[in-house]
């Protein structure tokens, strides 16, 4: 009876010790641990003994897991269950009211993808003036960006205010007074190509513009997106709609827009970015709207930064007695969520 019960015991002890999730490999060697995610072709895996490692699905002969795990097939379909040996280069989906079902490494997209999260910064800057003439400038801007799988949406919005008073004559002055509101969102037709839908709101008082309305819509592609580059190019329709004053004047028309975006990495503590958007009225190309700014940002901290930047708001044809270009020099501190 002793040596029955030992037999048993040790039979739990060896299934205690080879639980878990585990990779059989072509060249027939064996790893335990925790299948984390897979996505690109290679699998993270997060071994007892090795720790955390980056695995190709290319040496991977099959695996199992222990618990359900998340597979969205190259369809679309998500399934959640565990899964079991299999021929090489596939794996056996263990569902728990019906026979098992076969699954090729080829249909697998992703398993367990990461959650689309909200990443950005939250700028501001002030200075002030005091002595014969008093000025005081303030400026706050805002973005955000949310990356799915298949799908991008991007927030923005951001107030610039500069005043100056003469105190020999007692003159006030406002230099600066805009606004604007904008949201892209973009689906991902291929890992490269998507389709965008747009809208931006904008107030520049200085310049005359009681309001500018411009949603739009156009494809784009996505050459590059790593954690130190990221490049993308866009082309579509915009409808335009503007308000100025003094006098007073509304404006509507269709124009095309081309624009691009790029981040790119300097080093550990520098980081810049640049943008350009070019908006020519369709039916009159001699009327065009163009946005642009350059600028660094140098970390001080994990999350906090010091940024700079130059902007070019340009209208070829703005409100009477209104310059056609403000070019505008933005210094700040920011924080990034």
């Amino acid at each position: 009876m002793n040596k029955r019960w030992c037999m048993v015991w040790v039979g739990v002890l060896s299934i205690t010790i080879v639980s878990g999730d585990e990779i059989l490999f072509k060249s027939g060697d064996r790893l335990t641990g925790t299948v984390k995610s897979v996505a690109g072709g290679k699998m993270v895996f997060d071994s007892a003994v090795a720790g955390s490692v980056t695995l190709k699905m290319d040496a991977i002969k099959t695996f199992s897991t222990e618990k359900a795990i998340e597979i969205v097939q190259t369809n679309g379909t998500v399934v959640v269950q565990k899964v079991g040996m299999g021929a090489e280069g596939q794996v056996t989906v263990l569902a728990d009211a019906a026979q098992p079902q076969t699954m090729p490494f080829a249909e697998i997209a992703t398993i367990n993808p990461g959650k689309p999260k909200w990443t950005g910064s939250i700028v501001a800057g002030a200075a002030l003036t005091r002595g014969n003439t008093e000025s005081s400038t303030a400026n706050i801007g805002a973005e955000a960006t949310r990356r799915g799988e298949s799908d991008r949406i991007y927030l923005a919005a951001g107030y610039l205010f500069a005043n100056q008073r003469d105190n020999n004559t007692g003159q006030n002055s406002t230099s600066a007074d805009n606004w604007f509101i904008k949201g892209k969102y973009d689906y991902f037709f291929t890992q490269r190509f998507f389709g965008y839908a747009n809208m931006k709101y904008e107030k520049d008082r200085i310049a005359n513009l009681d309001m500018r309305l411009s949603p739009g819509a156009g494809a784009g592609y996505q050459w590059i997106e790593t954690a130190s580059l990221n490049f993308f190019t866009e082309a579509g329709l915009t409808y335009v709609r503007e308000k100025y004053t003094n006098p007073e004047e509304t404006r509507n028309y269709v124009a095309a827009r081309g624009a691009y975006h790029l981040n790119f990495v300097l080093n550990d503590h520098v980081k810049g970015f640049h943008n350009l958007e070019v908006i020519p009225n369709i039916e009159d190309v001699q009327a065009v709207l163009v946005f642009t700014d350059v600028g660094l940002r140098a970390a001080m901290t994990e999350r906090l930064f010091l940024e700079g930047k130059a902007q070019l708001a340009y209208n070829s044809q703005p409100a009477d007695n209104r310059d056609k270009k403000d070019m505008r020099y933005i210094l700040g501190i920011g924080w990034t969520f």
